[in-house]
């Protein structure tokens, strides 16, 4: 892969300046949507399922989408729009670092989506061998092979698939890291990722355990790249590609 320059963490746009986020905030920012997620996980899935009889998967995909990640979009435009961007259209893709991507950036997604895939595939083994009681998949996020007539659920996960990877991209990857990285430079993805882990804790430990390669070498390839494409084609390729080869019986 072509080497990429020197990393900036300063995003020149008209009439702005990045205001570093350091820790007592990035917590403050972790928090909130981690008490979300705690709400639809522990609290809304089981009532909705309860109420409805319907399969935790798909209580999941409503719980989750709009009391986790449609919130999380949302809160993206309005906190950048706090920032007091004077500028257009230009100015928001800069701010959300989603200029197109270069074949370097889309380099460094493709080699960091195979190289996720088989750290997480080690934990997963590893994790089965000799962790008592592991299980990788929470009951709510647990996909069986489609039976006849099941496709609809394909069009009912496209929705959540969609808010989850760019509601978490924008948040996360968009408004949180370039001010950690005003503030804290080369370091900023352990704190990243760190923040990004405490996110993920009401899926249990299993879970969050296969996660850290994900959790935390995507917002390494993110400062490398300067670059939010990578966490978009990371994410989107790891989790899509799970739930379709599962959902079409090409593994289990």
């Amino acid at each position: 892969m072509k080497p990429l320059p020197a990393i900036h963490h300063r995003i020149p746009t008209p009439g702005t300046v990045m205001k570093p986020m350091r820790i007592p905030e990035s917590f403050l920012f972790t928090g909130i949507p981690a008490l979300l997620l705690c709400i639809a996980v522990r609290l809304a899935i089981p009532a909705l399922g309860n109420r409805t009889g319907w399969r935790p998967l798909l209580c999941w995909y409503l719980c989750g989408g709009l009391l986790v990640f449609i919130p999380l979009l949302a809160a993206s435009f309005i906190l950048i729009r706090r920032e007091n961007r004077t500028g257009g259209r230009t100015d928001w893709i800069r701010r959300f670092r989603l200029t197109k991507p270069s074949a370097a950036v889309l380099g460094w997604s493709l080699t960091g989506t195979v190289v996720i895939g088989l750290l997480t595939w080690l934990l997963m083994q590893a994790g089965q061998r000799w962790i008592p009681g592991f299980s990788a998949s929470p009951a709510f996020l647990r996909v069986e092979p489609l039976g006849p007539g099941e496709k609809w659920l394909i069009a009912a996960w496209l929705p959540m698939f969609f808010l989850n990877i760019i509601g978490e991209g924008l948040y996360w990857r968009g408004f949180m890291f370039p001010r950690q990285q005003a503030a804290y430079g080369n370091r900023a993805w352990i704190l990243h990722g760190l923040c990004w882990t405490l996110f993920h804790f009401s899926f249990g430990f299993s879970l969050v355990f296969i996660l850290l390669p994900i959790l935390f070498l995507t917002p390494w390839i993110v400062a490398r790249t300067r670059s939010t494409w990578p966490d978009i084609i990371i994410h989107g390729l790891v989790n899509g590609s799970g739930f379709l080869l599962v959902a079409f019986g090409a593994v289990r």
